[in-house]
C-alpha cells in the first residue's frame, strides 16, 4: 500500500511538472522552470521578498540563472554582499571577491572576442539609470592592443592615465650615472629629447669629504665631448651654505677641455664669489661674509680650488682650515 501511495506521489510530481514546465524544491510556489528555496521561507502565492530571495536558487525559460534572485536578468545574475572562488575550504575570507588557487598558478581572466577591449565599473548608491539606483563609473580599460586607461575608455598609448599618477618609491641611480630628463608634450604624453639630442641630462655624484689642504676627486667618467653646467655645493655646522657655479667643456682631442666659475652665492652674506682663473683647467673660489663657526672654520673655511688633470674628472682642493663634503650637479648643454 505503502508502495502503491509513494507512485502515486511521484507520477503526480512528474505530471504536475510536465504540465506547469516548472520545479520547486522546498517550495510550492517555484518563480521560474527551476526554483530552489534554501531556507523555505518563501510564500505560497506572492513573489518572495529581496531577503527571502537570497537564500534562493533559480532558472527562468530564456536560460538565465539567478542565485538569491529569483527573476534574473542575466545569464548569471547573483544577488549577495560577497562571492568567492577558492581552490578548497578555509582559504581566504568572503569579504571581496577572490580567486584564491594558493600554487603557483597565476590567475587570469580572459575576455575571448572582446573587440572592444576589457572594462572595469564601479558604482555609488546614487540616482541612475543602473540597477538598484547606481551610476556605474569606468574606472579601468584594456584594449585588445595591450594599452590600459584609468580613467580613459580608450586608452591611446601602453598606460593613458586620465588624472594625476604617483610613484611611491624611486630607486637613486648610481654614481656618475647620467639621466635624461623627460617633458610632456601637447596632449600630456610623456617624452624626451630628439634622438642625439641630450640637452638637460643630469650626471651627479655622491658628496666626496675632502681633508684641510688636501685635492680629492670631485667627479670623474665624464663622457667626451660633454659641455656642462656644474655647481658645486658645500657647506659648515652654522648652516651656512656656498653654491658656486661654472662651466666646463669636456674635449680631450687638442687639450680642449676647460672649466671657469660664472657666480654662485653664499647664505650668510648673499654674496657671490670671487673667481681666480689661474689657466684654462684652474678656478679659484674665494668668498666674501663667510663668519666664524664653531666647527673650527675661519672666514677661509668654505675657500676651494678646482681642477682638471683630464677631460673627464673635475678635481677640488680644500682650501680651508676644516675638512669640507662637497657635492657636485652637472647639467648637460649637449
Amino acid at each position: 500500500m505503502k508502495k502503491n501511495v509513494l507512485s502515486l506521489m511521484v507520477a503526480a510530481t512528474v505530471l504536475t511538472a510536465r504540465l506547469t514546465a516548472q520545479v520547486g524544491i522546498n517550495t510550492a510556489n517555484p518563480q521560474g522552470v527551476f526554483s530552489v528555496d534554501g531556507a523555505k521561507d518563501n510564500p505560497l502565492t506572492a513573489v518572495a521578498t529581496a531577503a527571502q530571495q537570497l537564500n534562493d536558487f533559480s532558472v527562468t525559460p530564456a536560460g538565465n540563472v539567478g542565485i538569491g534572485n529569483v527573476a534574473p536578468a542575466a545569464r548569471l545574475d547573483i544577488v549577495g554582499d560577497t562571492f568567492g572562488i577558492k581552490k578548497s575550504q578555509g582559504i581566504g575570507s568572503w569579504d571581496n571577491f577572490w580567486i584564491d588557487l594558493s600554487d603557483s598558478q597565476a590567475p587570469a581572466i580572459n575576455a575571448s572576442g572582446a573587440d572592444t577591449g576589457l572594462q572595469f565599473k564601479v558604482g555609488a548608491n546614487a540616482t541612475g539609470t543602473y540597477g538598484n539606483g547606481q551610476t556605474l563609473t569606468t574606472v579601468a580599460t584594456m584594449t585588445p592592443a595591450g594599452n590600459i586607461g584609468i580613467g580613459v575608455t580608450a586608452p591611446a598609448d601602453r598606460l593613458d592615465v586620465n588624472g594625476r599618477a604617483r610613484v611611491r618609491t624611486i630607486s637613486p641611480v648610481t654614481d656618475n650615472t647620467t639621466v635624461n630628463p623627460a617633458y610632456t608634450d601637447a596632449n600630456g604624453v610623456l617624452v624626451k629629447t630628439s634622438a642625439g639630442e641630450t640637452f638637460g641630462s643630469v650626471v651627479s655624484n655622491q658628496s666626496a669629504s675632502i681633508a684641510s689642504g688636501a685635492t680629492g676627486t670631485l667627479i670623474s667618467g665624464l663622457p667626451d665631448g660633454g659641455i656642462y653646467k656644474a655647481v658645486v655645493i658645500v657647506g659648515d655646522g652654522c648652516a651656512n651654505t656656498a653654491i658656486g657655479e661654472f662651466l666646463v667643456i669636456c674635449n680631450a682631442s687638442g687639450d680642449y677641455f676647460a672649466i671657469r666659475g660664472v657666480t654662485g652665492l653664499l647664505s650668510s652674506s648673499a654674496l657671490p664669489p670671487s673667481f681666480t682663473e689661474t689657466n684654462k683647467t684652474t678656478t679659484g673660489v674665494t668668498w666674501s661674509g663667510k663668519i666664524l663657526c664653531q666647527d673650527g672654520g675661519l672666514p677661509t673655511a668654505l675657500d676651494y680650488t678646482l681642477t682638471m688633470p683630464s677631460a673627464s674628472t673635475i678635481n677640488i682642493t680644500n682650501d680651508g682650515n676644516v675638512a669640507r663634503s662637497y657635492r657636485i650637479v652637472l647639467t648637460k648643454y649637449n
